[in-house]
C-alpha cells in the first residue's frame, strides 16, 4: 500500500462579492498517494484551480472569502498553519506550475536569478542550475541562464517553470493546465517530461486540466468536478470504460465527431498562387536603415471550393495566421489571390472593401476582439452601418435579432456588454458579427482554443449547422487536430511557412506522407 501524501476532507471555499455568494468548492474530499498522478477535470468554473490554490494556501480566509475543511499534509492541517510554517512547505515540499509561464516568470530578471530564488540555498553555483535545466530538457543550458523570458519559446518557458518547481525535489507537484497554451507537439513533450520526473523522483503529481486525452495518457486516478462538487472519483481505466455520472459521460462524449453533408460544389471560391509574406525586423522609427526580412509564408498555392472547409494546421510560427491576414489584406503579401476568379491581390483598400464584406474572420479570443465599450447589438450591427448605410436603426436591430437566434442566443441580450457573457457565448457573438453581412467565406483563426471541450463541441456543431444552412465556405486554422478532423474536408499542413502536405482530411489522418504530419498526428493522442 502506497503512502498517502495528501488528504483533503470536506473542503469548502466560498467567495462573497457585492452581497452575492459563490460556492467555488463544496464538500470536496480526495487523497493523493506517493508517486501517483491524480487528475482533476472539469469545465471552467468547476473549482479545479481554486482547489489547487487552497492546497498551497494561496487563497486566504478574509471578509470576502470563507474556507473550511481539512487539508492534511505530513500530519499538518495546511489551512491552520501560519505563514512561517507555510514557507517551509511551499516550493520545497509542495510546488506548483501554472498555465501561462510568461505571466509567472519575471520579465526583468534572467533565468539564472529566477531559478536561484527557488533553492533553499540561494548561492547555488551555475553547475547545479545547468544540471537542473538539462534535467527538464533545455538545450544549450549554460547559454539559457543569461536569457530573459521573452527570449524563450513557450515550451522552453514551461520547462523553466518545471525546473523551478522541482528544484527542491518536492513530494507533490501541482500542474494547473500546464499545456493549454502550447502546440500539440510541445504539449506531448511537456507531459512526457512531467511523467518522467514523477517516476524518477517518486513524486506525486496533481494534474488539473479540461483535456481528457491528457488525463487518459498519464493519470492513475481521476476526480471529475462540476460546479465545485466532485461528482465522480475513480481509477482512470474504470472512468473511461464505465463512467458513472451523467456529467462524466457528457465530458467523454464532448470530443468533436466528423459529420458528412451533401457533396460540395466543384466551383472554386478562393485560390492562392505563389503567396508570400515578409515581415521587416530591426526596423527603427528614428533611424532609416536597411532592415532584415522574415519570410513567414513561402510560395504557397491552394484552392478552396464553395461550401467546403479547408483546414490549415501547424505549430506556432508555421505561417497559418499570416495566410489568413494576407487573404484579408490585413498585412502585405506578394503573389496572386483570386476570389471567384477575380485577382484581388492588387486592389486598393477602397476597392477591396466591397470584397471584404464577403470574406469575414473570427478570431481566437472573442474577449479581445469584441469592444468592451459597445453592447453586443452595436457590435453585431456595426458591419451593416458601414456597408449598408441606407438601413434604418430599426431594420439593423431586426437583423441583429435574427442573427442572435441563429447562433442560439436570446434576442433580449442585445443591450448587454461582452463582459456579461461566458467564453462560449462571446464566441457566438463573434460568429453573429461575421454573419451579419451574409459572407460567402469565413476564416476561423483558432476559434475554439480558449474554450472548454463541451463548449468547443457546441461551437463546432453550430458552425457545421450554419455551413449547411447558409452554404458557407470555411478556412479553419487550428493546431487542434481533433477539431480539424471533425470539420475539415481538405487539409494543408504548414511548417516554417511552407505547405509540406496537402490532401483530403480522410487521407491526411489515415495515410499521412510527410514525417512532420505523422509527428503532429502522434502528438495529438489519437
Amino acid at each position: 500500500m502506497k503512502r498517502r501524501i495528501l488528504k483533503i476532507e470536506n473542503l469548502n471555499v466560498r467567495f462573497y462579492l457585492n452581497r452575492n455568494e459563490l460556492q467555488a468548492v463544496k464538500n470536496s474530499s480526495f487523497d493523493i498517494y506517493e508517486g501517483e498522478c491524480l487528475a482533476i477535470v472539469g469545465e471552467s468554473g468547476s473549482g479545479k484551480s481554486v482547489t489547487a490554490l487552497s492546497i498551497m494556501k494561496l487563497i486566504n480566509e478574509n471578509a470576502g472569502t470563507f474556507i473550511n475543511g481539512k487539508i492534511s499534509f505530513e500530519n499538518q492541517n495546511i489551512l491552520k498553519l501560519n505563514e512561517e510554517a507555510l514557507r517551509k512547505i511551499r516550493g520545497k515540499r509542495i510546488s506548483m506550475i501554472f498555465q501561462e509561464p510568461m505571466t509567472s516568470l519575471n520579465p526583468l530578471h534572467n533565468i539564472r536569478k529566477q531559478i536561484k530564488e527557488c533553492f533553499i540555498n540561494e548561492y547555488e553555483d551555475d553547475q547545479r542550475l545547468i544540471a537542473l535545466l538539462k534535467e527538464v530538457g533545455i538545450d544549450n543550458a549554460k547559454e539559457k541562464l543569461d536569457h530573459y523570458p521573452h527570449q524563450l519559446s513557450g515550451g522552453q518557458r514551461q520547462r523553466i517553470m518545471i525546473a523551478m518547481a522541482i528544484a527542491n525535489k518536492p513530494n507533490l507537484l501541482i500542474a494547473d493546465e500546464p499545456t493549454t497554451a502550447l502546440d500539440v507537439t510541445i504539449q506531448k513533450q511537456i507531459l512526457e517530461l512531467l511523467d518522467k520526473l514523477r517516476k524518477k523522483f517518486n513524486m506525486s503529481l496533481l494534474l488539473i486540466t479540461h483535456d481528457l486525452s491528457i488525463v487518459k495518457k498519464i493519470s492513475h486516478r481521476v476526480c471529475v468536478m462540476k460546479k465545485g462538487i466532485i461528482v465522480e472519483n475513480n481509477t482512470t481505466n474504470s472512468l473511461f470504460i464505465n463512467p458513472k455520472h451523467p456529467y462524466t459521460k457528457k465530458l467523454l462524449d464532448s470530443e468533436p465527431k466528423k459529420k458528412e453533408f451533401k457533396s460540395k460544389s466543384s466551383k472554386i471560391i478562393l485560390s492562392a498562387s505563389n503567396l508570400n509574406v515578409f515581415y521587416d525586423s530591426n526596423r527603427s522609427f528614428f533611424f532609416k536603415k536597411k532592415s532584415d526580412s522574415f519570410h513567414a509564408v513561402k510560395d504557397i498555392n491552394f484552392k478552396v471550393k464553395v461550401g467546403e472547409t479547408l483546414g490549415i494546421v501547424g505549430e506556432s510560427g508555421s505561417g497559418k495566421s499570416s495566410v489568413a491576414q494576407a487573404i484579408l489584406k490585413l498585412i502585405k503579401s506578394s503573389g496572386n489571390l483570386f476570389f471567384h476568379g477575380k485577382n484581388i491581390s492588387n486592389l486598393t483598400d477602397n476597392r477591396f472593401r466591397e470584397i471584404r464584406k464577403n470574406i469575414q474572420i473570427i478570431f481566437q479570443d472573442p474577449f479581445a476582439s469584441l469592444s468592451p465599450r459597445l453592447t453586443i447589438g452595436k457590435i453585431i450591427g456595426e458591419g451593416l452601418e458601414v456597408h449598408r448605410k441606407n438601413l434604418s436603426k430599426e431594420k439593423i436591430e431586426k437583423e441583429v435579432f435574427k442573427l442572435l437566434q441563429k447562433v442560439n442566443l436570446e434576442p433580449e441580450m442585445i443591450n448587454r456588454y461582452p463582459h456579461e457573457f461566458s467564453g462560449g457565448q462571446r464566441q457566438r457573438i463573434a460568429i453573429a458579427r461575421a454573419l451579419i453581412l451574409e459572407p460567402e467565406l469565413i476564416i476561423l483563426d483558432e476559434p475554439t482554443s480558449a474554450l472548454d471541450m463541451t463548449v468547443q463541441l457546441q461551437i463546432i456543431d453550430l458552425l457545421l449547422e450554419l455551413q449547411r444552412n447558409l452554404n458557407l465556405t470555411y478556412i479553419f486554422i487550428s493546431h487542434d487536430l481533433k477539431i480539424i478532423k471533425a470539420i475539415s474536408d481538405n487539409i494543408l499542413v504548414m511548417k516554417s511557412g511552407r505547405i509540406i502536405e496537402s490532401n483530403s482530411s480522410k487521407k491526411i489522418f489515415s495515410k499521412p506522407k510527410n514525417n512532420y504530419t505523422k509527428k503532429l498526428l502522434d502528438s495529438a493522442f489519437f
